[in-house]
């Protein structure tokens, strides 16, 4: 009995140790977004994950504008670079704003947020966040969002993007990156046009990348505060990884703030379409403040930023030109991109059409760290436009009618160099090379017998090349038409349209055709008076002549003489019922 009460215990004991997670919050979270290397598929995702690339934020710098960073923590030592403190008068000696300064936290938010970047998780390493050799510039805020100096901060930030922080000359862990704004405030509804969202907008043309958060007043909010409404910053909403690796049972959380954002009316549909991606942000654990290795759990979109502002630090470690500039913000692109897209894509773009990702609670869906890196490591710059080659087709001219063999001719430019070579292209077939004599502006010709291809609209493409870059494809669309020979067959292309008004007009002329005929039949009258809801089946009318029918079952053959179709009939030799009409 008792070895039976003990295996009773010990399997329950099992039991439990199975139902527990082996690892929990952050090191879930840092997993699931392939950030850090977890169980083969399909618990996890195996070496598929941003640090296997090499990758941990190392030479990037991130400052957190919050409640303060408590960086005696395990989890954080190491980490300060630089700080300012707003929520005091400067002053040169006891409070200056040279970054000297080495805020403390005033609630524990800012810790956490901090050590969800870049936290080296302390002598365990169970709680690392996600870019944890990336560096921290702790821009105290307060606990109590004003606007005002919010934005003081944001400006500061702008300010001391070059900075060389120990005056040492080049360093990798000079200036500021990226910018953590885990507050929201002013408008309840901004289009983003606010000042306070234009000063985020401004940060992003500077060079530096502003991570947002979504908020948390969904799932009924209506649009975003400032400054997370900014055209430019990269907003992030929450879901709930129900503390498994895999992702194939996240949702939204539910008081993750839902979008799109208020319509500036502006002619860019997609500045609207916030958030931009979703992250963990359900019972993250992350540094506790005032203790030395303690760690603590919370939730909110608070939490899921920062794990999108460490996947930027590995993105930008991977690749230092993707830093934004005024005209374009590729961190956010290949964010969007690259996202595992959830929930049905909302029709959201102002002049009717949809973006084929985007969904209002998930953005374009969850962070995926590792495929981000890689599209980082991908991603080129575009060149300058005066440095791009041109090409034109002068002839023949869009949409003529041609026949036999003719000239396709053209030029081609480049202000920089010299074009190497021009393709073209008929409709899908394969890019093939023409002779040229490469020089910086040429024209060029080829002939192309329109009789190798069937009769119908064609499309010639064109495109040239300098050795470095693809100048934009032209087209122009062509009607070949060359003479049947007696007794050749020649297959011609019909557009599709006209199959489909063809097949309108058979049909109109088949339910008109349906229509006379239903007009045309006369119904004869009953006789007046003549009691139709008896039961009692009507006598013959006057002059309507006998018909017969043979019944299907027996052969027998059948008089009827009613004018009623259908008319229901029945065999008086075998029985049969049937119906005529």
């Amino acid at each position: 009995m008792k070895k039976l009460n003990f295996a009773v215990g010990l399997t329950l004991i099992l039991i439990l140790l199975f139902q527990i997670p082996h690892c929990s919050a952050l090191d879930v979270s840092c997993r699931a977004i392939k950030a850090r290397d977890s169980d083969p598929p399909p618990l996890g995702y195996g070496n598929q994950n941003a640090w296997m690339l090499g990758y941990t934020g190392e030479g990037i710098v991130i400052a957190i504008i919050d409640t303060g960073v408590d960086d005696d923590h395990e989890s954080l030592k190491g980490k300060f670079i630089a700080g300012v403190d707003f929520t005091k008068p400067f002053n040169p000696i006891t409070n200056p704003d040279d970054g000297s300064v080495n805020p403390d936290d005033a609630s524990g938010h800012g810790t956490m947020v901090a050590s969800i970047a870049m936290g080296s998780g302390g002598s365990s390493g169970v709680y690392k966040g996600v870019a944890p050799d990336a560096k921290l510039i702790d821009v105290k805020e307060g606990t109590i969002v004003v606007m005002k100096r919010n934005m003081d901060a944001i400006q500061w930030c702008i300010d001391h993007k070059n900075t060389d922080w120990e005056n040492n000359g080049p360093s990798p862990y000079d200036g500021i990156d990226i910018i953590v704004l885990t507050c929201a405030g002013g408008e309840t509804n901004s289009d983003g046009q606010d000042d306070w969202s234009q000063l985020v907008n401004k940060a992003v043309d500077e060079g530096i990348v502003v991570i947002c958060i979504a908020g948390n007043t969904g799932p009924d909010n209506e649009g975003f505060y400032a400054p997370v409404a900014a055209d430019k910053a990269i907003t992030v909403g929450s879901v709930d990884d129900k503390n498994t690796v895999n992702r194939n049972n996240d949702e939204i959380a539910k008081s993750s703030s839902r979008g799109p954002r208020k319509d500036d009316g502006d002619d860019d549909p997609y500045d609207e379409l916030k958030p931009d991606v979703v992250a963990p942000g359900v019972n993250i654990m992350a540094a506790k403040f005032n203790t030395e290795n303690e760690y603590r759990e919370a939730s909110g979109t608070s939490f899921s930023c920062p794990h999108v502002a460490g996947v930027s630090a590995l993105m930008l470690q991977a690749n230092p030109d993707l830093k934004p500039t005024a005209d374009r913000n590729p961190i956010q692109e290949i964010l969007r991109k690259t996202a595992e897209s959830r929930g049905t894509p909302d029709s959201n773009l102002r002049y009717g059409g949809s973006d084929s990702y985007y969904n209002k609670s998930y953005g374009w869906g969850i962070m995926d760290a590792y495929e981000a890196v890689k599209a980082a490591l991908a991603w080129e710059p575009s060149p300058e436009p005066n440095k791009i080659p041109t090409v034109t087709i002068d002839s023949p001219k869009n949409n003529t009618k041609v026949s036999n063999t003719i000239t396709i001719s053209g030029t081609a430019l480049d202000t920089d160099g010299n074009v190497s070579n021009v393709e073209l292209k008929t409709d899908e077939n394969s890019w093939f090379n023409i002779s040229i004599v490469s020089a910086n502006s040429l024209t060029w010709n080829y002939s192309w017998n329109t009789k190798d291809v069937e009769n119908g609209m064609h499309t010639i493409y064109a495109k040239c090349y300098d050795g470095e870059n693809w100048s934009v494809v032209q087209s122009v669309d062509v009607n070949v038409y060359n003479k049947v020979a007696a007794g050749a067959e020649q297959k011609t292309k019909i557009n599709p349209v006209y199959l489909i008004s063809g097949a309108g007009i058979i049909g109109a002329v088949v339910i008109i055709v349906v229509c006379v005929l239903l007009f045309r039949r006369k119904k004869p009258s009953l006789t007046p008076g003549f009691p139709v809801d008896t039961g009692i089946p009507p006598p013959p009318l006057t002059g309507v002549p006998s018909v017969t029918a043979q019944c299907p079952n027996c052969g027998n053959i059948i008089e009827i003489t009613s004018v009623k179709r259908p008319v229901k009939v029945r065999c008086s030799k075998c029985g049969a019922r049937s119906i005529l009409r």
